[in-house]
């Protein structure tokens, strides 16, 4: 039987109780009611009407041993007592009152006659006829009187007798009923709260991860189907703990686990630029609730989150084919100071089984905190910065020296001391070059570099970079082809920084270049921006030197004399810093080309 149809019955059979408990009292209270009734009713209307015509008739025989003359004054007193008998006659409800009833009836008109045959009454009529008749009478109405009299005793004692009859049924009916309640009360909680703590301990071994519990389906109700089908989940979910679903989910909650201990700011998102998971330090810096993140689109997110914007600001915008990847870092405020971020978004690709493309997967989005790192850098700069500065006093000093010594008024000099001389001014050349590049890159990463825009002639520019390298051109005996583009527009530059960039170009080609070889410098018009290219025929850069090509004090030979490896970052940060943009194109075995696209004016 369903746990429903228990709780039912068991209700509906303690309202059954209620219901025969009020119906036995409301019927015994009704018993005694009746016999209260009857009493009331009967009994006591016969005893009033003897009382009566008792009193009717010792007025009547008042009146006759009173008066001489009696017809008229008891005339009224007869047709009371025929009321009264009327009434009476209708009256009768006991064994024997009827034929009393009657014979006082007829003693009653038999003494009517009497008094109304005579218009005087002696002493001795009334002693012979009219003191019978009224002993009759009184007789009679005395046995009616104490009929119904030993009536009302026994009709009293009846509704004791029922009344401590209820009593008695009611107090056992109560007291099983109390009985039956007392089992209801201890049973039925203990019926229904059982099973459930069967649960409750069963659903914790659950959660501790013990699959193998299972719960003894005793019954038929919804118990024990409830029972059955916990057994069937547990078996299920030990089946799935073993399975490799179990497995990866494992592996990715331990793999999110170290994500959160990690103390970069990591953001994934799908294809779609759908946020997939964030670490923990990533929800603390966007200041959102994970709830709010997790799932949701992160340019939707993003429209109110400019931290967040700024993240994935490359991804929706993403590079030109042929713009170098690079990310700037991020300046954040975080407990209350500013940090410098560097910012890596790695692109997600996966082959599919039984296919030879890339299918992109997803972005994850990494910050590194190099706020110590960038304040070591800026320590280092500086101190670099200083050193240089301390440095071009001797520089400036050796320089006038040799020129003082090439004088002729300081005397001749053999060969030898010239040989000499000239590789001195060679080297004191090489020191100041490379002090003034250490000087830049100071002035770079101090933000004070200052750009001065103006329109220039593309060409102007080409001549001028190239005029600044002829003398090494000659020495390895390279030849320049240059392709320029009629009619370019002229474009908006700073033509000192400009020219230092191409030269910088050049003089790599040069160094790189086989002797001999041909150098090539083009600039066209392009996609809306004029680029400028310097192609040489070397070794080429592999994929991997691409990347870090103009990064600070990259040097690709490590046994190469010559270059502190900051020219090409300095010409970056110059390119960048005029809205333009610098790359390179190479494949190993096949030259390099370095450019730089402007924006026509």
């Amino acid at each position: 039987m369903k746990v429903k149809n228990k709780l039912f019955l068991s209700l509906f059979f303690l309202f059954g109780v209620i219901i025969l408990l009020g119906g036995m009292g409301s019927y015994y209270l009704r018993w005694l009611a009746s016999d209260s009734a009857a009493i009331m009713k009967d009994n006591n209307r016969t005893l009033s009407y003897m009382r009566t015509i008792e009193e009717s008739v010792d007025e009547v025989n008042y009146i006759i041993l009173t008066n001489d003359t009696v017809k008229q004054e008891i005339s009224s007193h007869f047709d009371s007592i025929k009321s009264i008998m009327e009434k009476q006659m209708a009256n009768i409800t006991e064994p024997g009152e009827q034929e009393l009833t009657e014979k006082l009836s007829r003693s009653l008109k038999k003494l009517e006659e009497i008094c109304n045959s005579q218009d005087l009454i002696t002493p001795h009529f009334y002693s012979t006829f009219i003191v019978p008749i009224v002993h009759q009478v009184k007789d009679l109405s005395g046995s009616i009187y104490l009929i119904n009299e030993k009536t009302m005793i026994q009709k009293n004692e009846q509704a004791n007798a029922t009344a401590e009859k209820a009593v008695l049924y009611m107090g056992i009916f109560c007291s099983v009923s109390i009985i039956i309640a007392l089992v209801f009360m201890l049973g039925l909680p203990a019926y229904i709260s059982k099973p459930l703590e069967t649960f409750e301990e069963a659903i914790r071994e659950i959660a501790r991860g013990n699959y193998k519990v299972s719960i003894p389906a005793k019954t038929k109700d919804e118990y024990g189907e409830l029972a059955n089908s916990f057994n069937t989940m547990a078996a299920k979910l030990e089946e799935y703990e073993h399975s490799n679903l179990a497995k990866l989910i494992k592996e990715q909650k331990r793999l999110n686990a170290v994500i959160n201990q990690l103390d970069e700011v990591i953001l994934g998102l799908d294809e779609n630029k759908r946020v997939i998971f964030a670490n923990k330090h990533c929800i603390k810096l966007l200041d959102l609730e994970r709830h709010k993140l997790i799932g949701k689109y992160a340019p939707d997110v993003a429209t109110n989150n400019p931290l967040l914007n700024t993240m994935i600001k490359e991804l929706m915008i993403g590079f030109l084919e042929d713009e170098t990847v690079s990310y700037k870092p991020l300046k954040v405020v975080e407990d209350n100071k500013e940090k410098l971020f560097a910012k890596n978004i790695v692109d997600i690709v996966e082959k599919p089984t039984g296919t030879n493309r890339n299918v992109l997967m997803g972005h994850v989005v990494i910050l590194t905190d190099v706020t110590n790192f960038a304040e070591k850098d800026k320590a280092k700069t500086h101190f670099i910065a200083t050193l240089s500065h301390e440095l071009k006093t001797p520089v400036s000093v050796i320089q006038m020296s040799a020129e003082l010594l090439r004088n002729k008024k300081s005397g001749d000099l053999t060969e030898n001391q010239k040989e000499l001389l000239t590789t001195i001014e060679n080297n004191n050349e090489r020191i100041r070059r490379m002090i003034n590049e250490v000087l830049d890159i100071s002035k770079i990463e101090s933000g004070t570099i200052d750009v001065t825009l103006a329109k220039e002639n593309v060409e102007e520019l080409i001549e001028k970079a190239i005029e600044g390298v002829q003398l090494f051109l000659d020495e390895k005996k390279l030849s320049i082809n240059k392709l320029i583009m009629p009619k370019l527009p002229l474009i908006k530059v700073d033509a000192h920084k400009t020219v230092w960039v191409l030269n910088n170009f050049l003089t790599n080609a040069i160094r790189y270049a086989p002797k001999g070889s041909l150098l090539e410098v083009k600039a066209i018009h392009k996609d809306h921006r004029v680029e400028i290219s310097v192609t040489d025929q070397g070794a080429g850069i592999t994929h991997e030197n691409q990347k870090k090509v103009f990064q600070k004090f990259t040097r690709l030979v490590k046994t190469e004399s010559g270059g502190t490896g900051l020219g090409l970052a300095i010409s970056k940060e110059f390119i960048e810093a005029m809205g333009a943009s610098i790359g390179v194109y190479s494949k190993q075995g096949e030259g390099a080309t370095f450019w730089i696209k402007c924006l026509p004016e």
